[in-house]
Parts: C-alpha cells; sequence; structure tokens
C-alpha cells in the first residue's frame, strides 16, 4: 500500500505591524543631548608664559595675572626678569623659571612644563640679521628648534593635562612667495616660524595660532605690573581677526596679541584654529571676553 505524501502546511500570511493611532502621540526615538564642551581654561589654572620679558609676553603676563590665574614665567635673564615684575616677583602667583628652548636635554631636565594647564609662547626673534642673532638666536634655533623642543616637553612633561598651546607667530607663514612676505623670508624667518606652527599642530596638543603683522607699542620697561595693565594703543584699538592667512594689516597692537592670546585660552571657539591679527583707528575688545567671543565666532 503507497502511502500518500502529507500536504505542506498552508503558508502564515506575514504580520502587519498595527496600524498607528492618530489620536496617540508618536513616541519620537529621543536625539542624543549636544555635548557640551567643558571650559579649557578657568581662573586659578597655571599657564607656562615663555619669552615673558619681551614686548608681547610682559603683557601676557601682568593680563593673566590680573585675571586671578597662575603664572610660570619663563626666562633666560632671571634678573631682568624680576627687574620688569616688581614686587610681584615674588608673589604667590607668579613664579619666574630659567630656561633655554633651544636645549632640548637642559629643557627636560627643567620640568617647567610639569603641572601646567596652559602655554603661551611669545618666543621670537628679528626678520633680519641683528644683535639678537649673537649666541646662536637666528630664526631656525628661536622659532623652530625652540618651539618644537617646547611642544615636545609639554607632552612629556604634562599629558593629557595642557588644555590650550597658544603660539604667536607671524602673517605671511603661508605666503613666503608673495610679496611683501617674500623680502621678510629672505633669512628664513617664515619658513621656520611656520615648521613651528606644524610641529605643534601634528602633536595633538589643543592649540590656537595667532598671526600678528607689524607689531607696535611697546616693549615697555615697568618694575610693575600694573604700570604694564596701564599701556594703551592710543586710538587705535579696533581688532581685524581672520582664520588662515589672508589678512595683511598696516599694523598690530601687542596690547591686541595680548589680550587675544588670554582670551583665546578661555573659549573652544579658538582651539585647533589659526588667525591673523590686526590693528587700526577705532575702538577694541580690551580684555572684554564677549566681544573676543563674538570675534573668534565671526572669524
Amino acid at each position: 500500500m503507497t502511502r500518500a505524501c502529507p500536504l505542506p502546511p498552508p503558508p502564515t500570511p506575514p504580520r502587519r505591524s498595527p496600524r498607528p493611532d492618530p489620536c496617540r502621540p508618536r513616541r519620537l526615538n529621543p536625539r542624543p543631548a549636544p555635548r557640551v564642551p567643558a571650559d579649557p581654561f578657568t581662573q586659578g589654572s597655571k599657564v607656562l608664559v615663555v619669552g615673558s620679558t619681551g614686548g608681547v609676553g610682559q603683557l601676557v603676563v601682568a593680563k593673566l595675572l590680573d585675571a586671578g590665574y597662575v603664572v610660570r614665567a619663563v626666562t633666560r635673564d632671571l634678573d631682568a626678569a624680576r627687574g620688569l615684575f616688581g614686587s610681584q616677583s615674588d608673589g604667590p602667583n607668579l613664579e619666574l623659571r630659567v630656561a633655554d628652548l633651544r636645549d632640548a636635554d637642559a629643557l627636560a631636565a627643567s620640568g617647567i612644563c610639569v603641572g601646567v594647564d596652559a602655554v603661551v609662547s611669545c618666543v621670537g626673534t628679528t626678520a633680519f640679521p641683528s644683535a639678537r642673532w649673537r649666541d646662536d638666536n637666528g630664526p631656525e634655533r628661536t622659532d623652530f628648534v625652540g618651539v618644537r623642543n617646547l611642544v615636545n616637553a609639554v607632552e612629556a612633561q604634562s599629558p593629557g593635562r595642557c588644555k590650550r598651546f597658544v603660539l604667536v607667530s607671524s602673517i605671511g607663514v603661508e605666503r613666503t612667495s608673495q610679496m611683501p612676505f617674500l623680502i621678510l623670508n629672505l633669512f628664513g624667518v617664515l619658513k621656520h616660524k611656520r615648521a613651528g606652527e606644524l610641529a605643534l599642530m601634528k602633536s595633538g596638543v589643543p592649540f590656537t595660532v595667532l598671526r600678528p603683522g607689524r607689531l607696535t607699542d611697546g616693549p615697555y620697561t615697568s618694575y610693575d605690573i600694573n604700570t604694564l595693565l596701564k599701556a594703551t594703543s592710543g586710538t587705535r584699538r579696533a581688532v581685524d581677526l581672520v582664520e588662515g592667512d589672508t589678512l595683511t594689516p598696516e599694523e598690530t597692537s601687542r596690547i591686541a596679541v595680548a589680550d587675544c592670546a588670554v582670551a583665546s585660552l578661555g573659549t573652544q571657539l579658538a582651539e585647533n584654529r589659526a588667525f591673523c591679527l590686526g590693528t587700526r583707528e577705532g575702538t577694541g575688545p580690551g580684555n572684554d571676553e564677549g566681544e573676543w567671543e563674538k570675534l573668534f565666532a565671526s572669524a
């Protein structure tokens, strides 16, 4: 007797999703809340300032102290620094240290970058041969080797702690084949400043690069922080700030550069960006953080 093959079961109809009730509010998948970055820099943090007795550096030190920050000012001439900063040289918020950025081994041994939350580098030399080039202080050793050594020291001595490295550079670093920067770069100053910038940008340390034009106002011989804070650029206080290397200002006040360096520490809008900086006739932002925020946002 032949057994009949059983018939396959009928296919199960696909289940349909229930039709949504138009009277019931729809449940949406919530979007993740945007991440609000923490302030990169807060009052009471420790800032390392190199080139602290130069025209821009001395103003940066004064303005940081006035804003309530702790400053470790690095110099190659301790007596000059003590004379410049007066009684605050022995104060609780200002620490003077000696170091030579050009010597990597000595820089590592000095420990100047240990425990710092931010760095402002105001080192630099002249574009053309001068007395400042003596003792191996030309553009390559100052603007490139010194900056590179400092970046390496920050990575080694304060890994993950340094929230911002502000580097004062120059306009024209990306336009060395154009006039007037072709002449300005005859002895390589712009080339080496650009090499210093790249050493910082490739490091992974959060950075801000400031590229001022021809510097005016100062340097000053104050013997007192309060005197430095009274420095004025007259009526040429308005600031032009443009990202990249396209601006060619007639001049740039050292006071505005110092204000910009301090302001850039406290905002995410300046992180990992490079700005050209110039000043002209008019009222500027001074130390108004809100006004600097607007400039960084519109740059």
